[in-house]
Order: structure tokens, then sequence, then C-alpha cells
């Protein structure tokens, strides 16, 4: 359950920014940081805590170590149960969003500086 995560996050990336990026068919820079920040939010943020509530859940569960919910109001004690989960990793998401948006930026300004370079073999006169 550790890896999971970091090895979506980062098959995603690789598919909705990098990828794009070297076929040609993302071209826009603000796009390209948009993109980024987008997978580093739901993929590098939000998704390991998602997988990790049922995680908890089932350990509490088995070691009963927490009161379980009754079975009609589950999702309300769920959401109750991860607010201040999601409130104290409000910081680490946000930071999580803001280096993925940079580091899709600065990927895009490589990318058009690797398109500019004259091609190996060619003298500059």
């Amino acid at each position: 359950m550790a890896v999971i995560p970091f090895l979506t996050a980062d098959l995603s990336y690789r598919g909705f920014v990098s990828l794009p990026l070297i076929t040609g068919d993302l071209n826009c820079e603000t796009c390209t940081i948009t993109r980024g920040g987008l997978v580093g939010l739901v993929l590098g943020g939000l998704y390991p805590i998602i997988l990790a509530i049922p995680v908890n859940g089932g350990l509490a569960a088995r070691y009963e170590s927490a009161p379980l919910p009754e079975k009609g109001n589950i999702l309300t004690y769920w959401t109750r149960v991860s607010k201040p989960v999601f409130r104290k990793m409000l910081f680490p998401i946000l930071l999580q969003t803001m280096f993925a948006g940079y580091l899709g930026s600065k990927q895009y300004k490589l990318f058009i500086k690797a398109l500019q370079l004259p091609e190996p073999g060619l003298e500059i006169q």
C-alpha cells in the first residue's frame, strides 16, 4: 500500500504531462502546469489518503481499537472521522500540488529549449 501511490503518480505524470509534451499534443505552458498540478493534487495528495481510509478501518475492525459505525450511516461516519486527517494534510497536499506544477513548468521550458537547439553535426556560423 505504500508503493502504489508513488507508482500511480509517476505513471500518471508521465502519461498526462511528459508523453503529451514529447508527442506534441501539449504545447501550452499553462496547460502543462495545470496538468502537472492536478496530477500532484489528485494522485500525489488525495489518492494516498483515500487508500489509507479503508486500510485503517480494517485495522480498527480487526483489533477493535475504535468504535465502528452502525450499518445505516457508514458514509457519514467515515466523512466525520476523515475530516481531521484532511485538515492536517492540507499543507502537504498543497505543497505536492505546487511542486508538481513547478515540475511541469520546468519540463515544458526544457522541452522548448531542446526543440530550439540545432541538430548535432551542423555548424553554427
